[in-house]
């Protein structure tokens, strides 16, 4: 079957509204997964629809580029289009897999991009440069920094802190949707939030980064 582009014209480029959640009377995404695999398209198209701005919204935090995002998301959907067999429903849900395969082909693209000087020259306001500062150096660490060096950095950090970052930058969530989700008020998540940032800034393993690029 063709694979359908995943916004049409019009669509908003703020990457802010929230995935549709699967109504009562609607496929789960676990459900529409299997339909995936027995090559169903509309299955597919109703993935794309649920998910596609989740996706563009984590490849922009990640990429600040809202064409390489778009490529991400293209990139993602396919993925799902050629390897839903893949998709293990007992190990997690559908949304869950689409999130980390956005995060997997985000950070992908960033290195790749940074290996070709794509970033010289330019302000990234990321969370990279929160972390590490303004520096060539500290710029270089950021560029290269993968998600599994970010969550072994987030390890430091107390629980509601770590949780209100890993449900921002891995979850895709903004801090209205992670405070309805800890229910807790959202003064107090942006509090997790930037004293998260702050921490991690002076934590041990970004200090080790700093050191074995100098």
């Amino acid at each position: 079957m063709p694979f359908p582009f995943f916004l049409g014209k019009g669509a908003s480029k703020t990457g802010t509204e929230p995935a549709d959640a699967p109504s009562a009377n609607q496929p789960t995404d676990e459900q529409l997964m299997s339909s995936v695999v027995a090559n169903d398209s509309g299955a597919l198209r109703l993935l794309i629809n649920r998910y596609s701005r989740l996706v563009l919204r984590i490849a922009l935090r990640i990429l600040h580029d809202y064409g390489e995002a778009e490529e991400v998301v293209q990139e993602v959907f396919l993925y799902v289009h050629q390897k839903a067999v893949l998709f293990d429903a007992s190990k997690g849900t559908g949304r869950g897999w689409i999130v980390q395969l956005a995060y997997h082909r985000a950070f992908d693209r960033r290195t790749y991009l940074a290996r070709r000087g794509f970033y010289a020259g330019t302000d990234v306001d990321s969370l990279t440069d929160t972390l590490l500062g303004e520096t060539d150096l500290d710029r270089k660490i950021g560029l290269q920094l993968s998600r599994t060096q970010l969550e072994k950095a987030f390890e430091e950090l107390p629980e509601r802190q770590r949780r209100t970052l890993e449900l921002f930058y891995f979850g895709g969530l903004e801090l209205r949707e992670i405070s309805e989700r800890l229910d807790e008020p959202l003064s107090r998540v942006r509090h997790y939030y930037y004293r998260g940032l702050n921490r991690l800034r002076k934590s041990a393993f970004i200090q080790q980064l700093r050191d074995r690029e100098k």
